[in-house]
């Protein structure tokens, strides 16, 4: 029953990713006052991209082919592992923690890096080197972060971390918890593009992502692009499910519970979708180098996360 359990939860992500990716863009712009595409546009863009033919830089090696394939892997990976629809393990949810998870996620963001170099190509090298920049300081204060709920669960492994903030008020209503919460949002709007930069655009001085696969077409960057689309998904289902809204998640196995947590799931991710509109189109843009400013915030939080921890519990 796990491993099937495990199929529908690949199934749910892998599905309903495009779709929350295209309700965000929709709520983006309508909030500018446009009209926008179909929440549905992301499917048909996919379906675009596999049936055009792919071409590769003439500088480029073999390993440029294969870094798709191998970074949808690792996010297919990914959604096995982490708590998504249920709050139990399934059945490949012992094999990684959240430090090798998040290892996973680096990887895939490193091949895919990687790739931009070896196009040869400047506009994917610039956008590798911004893309690492900003990475080189996100990623510790993400170490903080999951440091931080390690401590006070006692455990790296999400499932765990689900069960104590459902079951433990005096954990979920601390300070700890609020900062460690609040400097995860800070986080998790660079990493799925949604800070003001213009990082998805074709704007030369602000682009990131659009830069990093610049040259991939066909199915290469269908890949790509729906592997962009499943971790920015996981990244939300992570932030709900383990660090602000733990609540629902089927702590045991009912395939009635865990089938209308599919539906509750998804309102979560929309209501989240709906205040990265709201952010993105309230908050004045910002300069590619200011984003620096924007991380020390997050830094700051995981910081006073830290301090708060560690003062309380000395002084009990």
């Amino acid at each position: 029953m796990l491993f099937y359990l495990s199929i529908a939860q690949l199934l749910y992500v892998i599905i309903l990713s495009p779709l929350a990716i295209g309700i965000l863009n929709f709520f983006n712009e309508r909030l500018s006052s446009r009209g926008g595409p179909s929440i549905f546009q992301e499917y048909y863009n996919l379906f675009k991209y596999f049936k055009k033919q792919s071409i590769y830089p003439e500088s480029s090696s073999i390993f440029f082919a294969y870094v798709p394939y191998m970074s949808f892997a690792m996010y297919l990976f990914l959604t096995l592992v982490l708590p998504i629809i249920t709050a139990f393990p399934l059945t490949f949810g012992p094999v990684v923690d959240f430090v090798g998870g998040g290892l996973v996620f680096g990887a895939a963001s490193t091949l895919i890096k990687l790739s931009a170099l070896d196009s040869k190509n400047n506009y994917s090298i610039l956008g590798a080197s911004r893309s690492s920049s900003i990475g080189i300081f996100t990623e510790p204060v993400i170490l903080l972060i999951f440091i931080m709920l390690g401590v006070i669960s006692g455990t790296n492994n999400p499932y765990v971390i689900n069960n104590i903030m459902q079951t433990s008020t005096s954990w979920y209503y601390s300070l700890v918890h609020l900062f460690i919460a609040l400097a995860f949002l800070f986080v998790l709007i660079i990493e799925i593009g949604q800070l003001p930069i213009e990082s998805s655009s074709l704007n030369e001085l602000g682009s990131i992502d659009t830069l990093l696969i610049h040259e991939y077409s066909g199915r290469e960057l269908a890949l790509l692009k729906w592997g962009s689309y499943i971790k920015q998904f996981i990244l939300m289902n992570v932030f709900l499910n383990v660090y602000t809204w733990p609540f629902f998640v089927p702590m045991k196995l009912s395939l009635i519970s865990i089938f209308f947590y599919m539906f509750i799931n998804f309102f979560k991710i929309i209501i989240l979708l709906i205040i990265f509109a709201f952010i993105n189109s309230m908050v004045s843009k910002y300069r590619l180098f200011k984003i620096f400013d924007y991380i020390a915030i997050a830094f700051s939080f995981t910081l006073l996360a830290m301090l708060v921890f560690y003062i309380t519990t000395s002084g009990g």
